[in-house]
């Protein structure tokens, strides 16, 4: 679950902000769950509407406008293979392929399925297990996913951990080719039981082919946004940053988002995963969202959000799951030894967690300010 919101003046309750935005603008509908929007006051074009159950809006200026096809196509693109709540998807297929014997061969036109899987298998190896796209029957288990869930045992858990964790036995995938020339892509299931849940990387990996998309159209300053995943490139209209917000992890009322601090975004992604909104009672209990892939059961640590900046949203959205698994203090650990390991990727991180009396603790990377510039400090 992402906590971010796009501003454009001054820090505001998200009431106010949505109103602000949209004062102005002309409105037109392209199409179904979709729309265009052009500011009579500069060049700014504005895309926007509904995707992987949740929303979508990319913003930017200086160049010609980019057709409402462009952005369906990589929308489509992504739910077609990835979108669990879609039946015919490829994902859906893949999971419910049950033969250990012979492998699932399909073509994939796009190739996303083969660098997808790489960046999986690289993040789930780099975070020992934290990030893995196979805690998707824990999900379900837990009532996040397709099922409602009023109660789990400790045998539901225990039935299901065997059949999680990205290994080559449980499951793989590999590109055939004759010549060098592609031929299909085959997924291998060593056990039947493991299914795929890229829900924690596939709305920045939506994030990441949107903005490669409008690149192409020769768009230099955007800021593209899905479920609360950004990634700005360039800088707004008048020649200031693209500000964006992080949420305060706490309860509010419905309508408004109190926010915890305002950044500076430039050529950069910032995602942020959070336990304070999503939930369920299970047992009477209040059950995070997150999964621990470890335990089997949702995570109980203090850390309530993590925001992590990146070259790119995939691996920020992925990174600040990671992190909300591992927890504060093992949260920390990795995320500063990973940054170390990858310099070229600019990691940075802001963590809030909990504390005694509900006072909130902070914990930032050492060029969090200097790479992000906030400007409201808790």
């Amino acid at each position: 679950m992402s906590a971010l919101t796009i501003l454009e003046g001054k820090t505001r309750p998200i009431a106010q902000i949505n109103k602000a935005f949209l004062l102005g603008w002309a409105f037109v509908v392209w199409g179904c769950g979709a729309s265009v929007e052009r500011s009579p006051e500069s060049d700014y074009r504005l895309y926007q509407g509904d995707t992987q159950g949740t929303t979508y809006m990319i913003k930017y200026h200086g160049a010609d406008s980019v057709g409402q096809d462009v952005i369906d196509e990589v929308l489509e693109q992504v739910d077609i293979e990835f979108n669990l709540w879609r039946p015919e998807s490829r994902i859906n297929a893949i999971n419910a392929y049950d033969n250990e014997q012979v492998v699932y061969a399909f073509v994939d036109s796009t190739r996303l399925w083969s660098v997808l899987w790489d960046q999986c298998l690289d993040l789930y190896e780099a975070s020992q297990g934290a990030f893995d796209p196979t805690v998707h029957p824990l999900v379900e288990l837990w009532g996040f996913g397709l099922k409602n869930s009023t109660s789990v045992t400790e045998e539901d858990v225990a039935s299901i951990l065997p059949h999680v964790g990205m290994t080559t036995d449980r499951i793989d995938l590999d590109e055939q080719e004759i010549g060098r020339i592609y031929q299909n892509t085959h997924v291998r299931k060593g056990d039947s039981e493991t299914s795929l849940d890229f829900n924690a990387i596939a709305q920045g990996l939506t994030v990441d082919l949107l903005c490669e998309a409008l690149e192409e159209q020769g768009v230099a300053h955007y800021m593209v946004e899905v479920g609360g995943e950004v990634k700005c490139k360039g800088v707004r209209s008048d020649g200031q940053p693209w500000r964006i917000a992080i949420d305060r992890p706490v309860d509010a009322a419905f309508g408004e988002r109190p926010l915890q601090v305002v950044i500076h975004v430039e050529d950069a992604a910032v995602c942020t995963s959070g336990n304070y909104r999503k939930f369920h009672e299970v047992d009477g209990v209040r059950r995070s969202h997150t999964i621990s892939p470890f335990t089997g059961y949702p995570v109980e640590h203090g850390l309530l959000s993590v925001t992590i900046k990146a070259v790119n949203a995939s691996t920020a959205d992925a990174l600040a799951t990671a992190c909300m698994v591992w927890g504060p203090e093992l949260g920390r650990a990795f995320i500063s030894e990973y940054r170390t390991l990858n310099p070229e990727e600019s990691i940075e991180a802001y963590f809030i967690s909990s504390g005694e009396n509900n006072v909130h603790i902070y914990w930032e990377t050492v060029g969090w300010n200097q790479a992000l510039r906030p400007e409201d400090q808790p």
